[in-house]
């Protein structure tokens, strides 16, 4: 069944739909490249451990480059993705992640690292290496998360902003049309929708390129074992994502929430 924005397709769909691509591409990551990469990170001997990790970094690279080449086919199921889940939804920014998660997530694992010290690093079942990657970080790597962060807060913007204004210049193309006749108004319309995903899909492969930039330049910064912890610690949020248990305990939450607002049950103490 087509989907409630395929009209905005600019071919008929004769490939593999994105969404059952991506759930192969979550597999390959679940099944076998998290527990090879884990079981690099446990080992005394690092040997496998930058060929596993670059592993997965080509994986997520690919991922990127496969949802460029699905967008340019049809980019409403990449705008609109079907197969996301309602506790994935907030954090997806023009179709994917939102690029500020991945050094959002850097910056959590130094925290974690660095507030809590207590524990002893050889009373653990993991290799000091992996125990101790985030505590202390050199100047040198907080200087390039913070560049990173620089250019994240300089190019994220302009890319909200191309997107409000191509919004607002198809409302306005197709209220132009609309009082027209029903031939000129259909024809018109069909402009207004192709203008917009030409511009859309521009839109949508400049946030692609800017999320497989930050991930490279991030494990570029780190050293082998923070590298491959911060791949695991990405590919771990987005197996988090698919916890059935937790899934449901958020919809529940939700439709609690829901319940108590239009049942007036909610009371704030104002």
């Amino acid at each position: 069944m087509p989907g409630p924005f395929s009209f905005l397709s600019r071919k008929k769909p004769t490939s593999l739909p994105f969404k059952d691509y991506y759930e192969n591409w979550f597999n390959t990551i679940k099944n076998t490249l998290l527990p090879l990469l884990h079981q690099s990170l446990s080992s005394p001997s690092p040997s496998l451990l930058p060929f596993r990790r670059d592993l997965l970094l080509q994986h997520f690279l690919f991922y990127y480059d496969s949802l460029d080449q699905a967008a340019a086919v049809d980019v409403s199921q990449i705008l609109f993705p079907s197969w996301r889940n309602s506790l994935e939804t907030p954090f997806l920014f023009l179709g994917d992640l939102h690029p500020y998660l991945f050094t959002n997530l850097l910056r959590s694992f130094i925290d974690a690292a660095n507030n809590n010290k207590t524990q002893n690093p050889e009373s653990l079942d993991k290799p000091y290496q992996v125990l101790t990657a985030w505590i202390n970080p050199p100047e040198k790597l907080i200087l390039r998360i913070e560049q990173i962060e620089c250019g994240l807060r300089l190019m994220v913007p302009p890319l909200i902003s191309r997107v409000r204004k191509v919004q607002a210049a198809f409302i306005r193309k197709v209220a132009e049309k609309w009082d027209s006749n029903e031939g000129f108004k259909k024809k018109g319309i069909k402009e207004a929708v192709k203008a917009e995903m030409e511009e859309m899909l521009d839109v949508l492969m400049g946030a692609n390129r800017l999320r497989r930039s930050v991930i490279i330049e991030i494990v570029n910064a780190t050293n082998v074992y923070q590298g491959a912890l911060f791949l695991e610690g990405l590919a771990q949020f987005l197996v988090g994502f698919k916890d059935t248990a937790l899934v449901g305990e958020f919809r529940r939450c939700k439709m609690m929430m829901m319940m108590d607002i239009n049942g007036g049950g909610t009371h704030w103490g104002f």
